[in-house]
Order: structure tokens, then C-alpha cells, then sequence
């Protein structure tokens, strides 16, 4: 069940070779969630502040089905 992974701004140093005109595919087998996405693509927890699924916010704990667009996304600072 492949899944497509966008990441913005920051969290796009975890991956050298991120093309954020293509993102990541990621393939996995079983119910997996967002969380054990994150592991498997080695995205530390505690730099995620976003997660949208197919354009839906969602949890770290969501159950991934296959075939999603998953964007993850780390705290914004301003000022």
C-alpha cells in the first residue's frame, strides 16, 4: 500500500534526496499509523506540529489505509 509523504520546510533535512516536487513514497504492509510512518522514515515525534491526510487534519495515531497523501508539518515560529 504505498503512501505519498510531504514534508514541509524543516523537517525536509531528515531526507537529503527530498524532492518536494515529488515527496516520498512509502510502501508498509498492515495498519500502521502516522506515528509508526514517522518511525519508518525516521521523522523525530516532537518536530511534527501537522498532520494532514488527503487534505484532512489528522492525529499521530490515525490509522493509515494505503494510497493516502499524507503532509506532515513542523511549529511555525514568528515574530
Amino acid at each position: 500500500m504505498p503512501l505519498k509523504i510531504l514534508l514541509s520546510s524543516t523537517l525536509r533535512k531528515y531526507h537529503s534526496d527530498y524532492d518536494p516536487l515529488k515527496g516520498l513514497e512509502v510502501s508498509f504492509d498492515g495498519k500502521k499509523t502516522i506515528a509508526d510512518l514517522c518511525a519508518k522514515i525516521s521523522i523525530p515525534l516532537d518536530k511534527i506540529k501537522v498532520v494532514m491526510v488527503n487534505g484532512r487534519s489528522a492525529s499521530l495515531d490515525y490509522i493509515l489505509a494505503g494510497d493516502e497523501r499524507v503532509a506532515l508539518f513542523p511549529p511555525v515560529g514568528g515574530g
